[in-house]
């Protein structure tokens, strides 16, 4: 994501990153540090953009349906909305999982519903981690989906995809 961050911050953003090195999944503990730093920059910035990457995709729309007064959008790259997800992962996932905050694992059948802000989902057909399927929006007027090409682990420096998020963030 460092390649997106200076792509973005080339066009003149101001881009914080979310200070994860690591990304378990659904945390109570990262859920909680990701809702405080995001309710910390909507006081000093105002409303916030929210990307997220796979998983990160997923955090950044539980912040946004969990604190709408505080995002302005949210975009996705290569992010399932439908769960459970088919990946070449899954058992990395299953072992994982018994760290996973109950009350959101509850949730996961809602994480595809529309989140009352604009979102932009970018995905690829040779993604070769997600089932591109998985990530597409309902395509009302405030959930766009945008087909790029490319790899799962790259996208944040996909340069297709980094023309779909400056869009994004450009229009919203």
């Amino acid at each position: 994501m460092s390649r997106l961050r200076h792509f973005l911050e080339s066009l003149g953003y101001r881009v914080e990153m979310s200070g994860l090195a690591l990304n378990l999944g659904p945390t109570r503990d990262l859920i909680e540090r990701l809702d405080a730093r995001l309710v910390t920059l909507a006081e000093r910035d105002g409303l916030i953009c929210v990307i997220g990457q796979s998983l990160g995709g997923v955090l950044a729309r539980n912040l946004a349906r969990h604190r709408p007064e505080a995002v302005r959008s949210v975009v996705t790259l290569c992010t399932p909305v439908y769960f459970p997800v088919t990946t070449p992962l899954e058992p990395f996932a299953r072992l994982l999982s018994p760290l996973h905050d109950p009350a959101w694992v509850a949730q996961r059948h809602t994480i595809a519903a529309p989140l009352g802000v604009p979102v932009t989902a970018i995905y690829s057909e040779t993604d070769g981690i997600v089932d591109w399927r998985q990530c597409l929006l309902d395509g009302t007027p405030d959930q766009k989906n945008f087909r790029v090409d490319g790899v799962h682990s790259v996208m944040g420096s996909n340069p297709d995809a980094q023309r779909a998020i400056a869009y994004a963030l450009a229009e919203h």
